[in-house]
């Protein structure tokens, strides 16, 4: 069963990371963690824990209600970034993206249109983004009983986790090459 804060604390490697990024100014990185999440949520969710771009869509338009940025714009923006490298979308309402980190004099440019490029602002869309998987770990935690909370504490034991490993000592590595 899901208890509260266990999902937060499952996230905690994502927000440490994303914190990371934001400080060394790693934001095309930072962009690549955020248009993941979704994928993570929805696929933890999920009753076979899998992800679809349906179900990516179908979570960003619950979660993430900028008018300025539908579900399906943001699945095609994760598909180009993640696996093409680029920012050009097919035809729709935008011709695509154009990503911006703050200025150093904290200056930022976001949800701006250029023509028919939606301009955004990383940082920020980082920061919309971790709202929404707060709000979504709210909903699960707020109905413990419901499927998609049940579906997720299923899930959840397969999410990857980052643990720190004593390694053998040099001395025990070099003995076990000559045995």
């Amino acid at each position: 069963m899901l208890t509260p804060g266990k999902l937060d604390g499952a996230f905690k490697i994502y927000w440490d990371e994303m914190k990371r990024c934001r400080t060394g100014r790693a934001y095309w990185a930072l962009l690549h963690v955020t248009v993941c999440l979704p994928d993570i949520c929805a696929a933890l969710q999920s009753a076979n824990g899998e992800t679809t771009g349906v179900r990516y869509t179908a979570w960003c338009d619950q979660y993430l209600t900028n008018p300025m940025l539908t579900g399906s714009e943001r699945w095609q923006m994760r598909c180009k970034v993640l696996h093409q490298g680029r920012a050009s979308i097919p035809a729709g309402r935008y011709d695509g993206f154009s990503f911006a980190q703050p200025a150093l004099t904290g200056e930022i440019d976001h949800m701006r249109l250029a023509g028919k490029t939606l301009v955004l602002d990383v940082g920020k869309i980082a920061e919309e983004m971790k709202g929404a998987v707060e709000r979504w770990i709210q909903h699960l935690e707020s109905n413990l009983s419901g499927t998609e909370a049940t579906n997720a504490a299923k899930n959840l034991p397969s999410l990857i986790q980052v643990r720190q490993f004593k390694l053998p000592s040099v001395a025990t590595v070099i003995i076990n090459r000559s045995s």
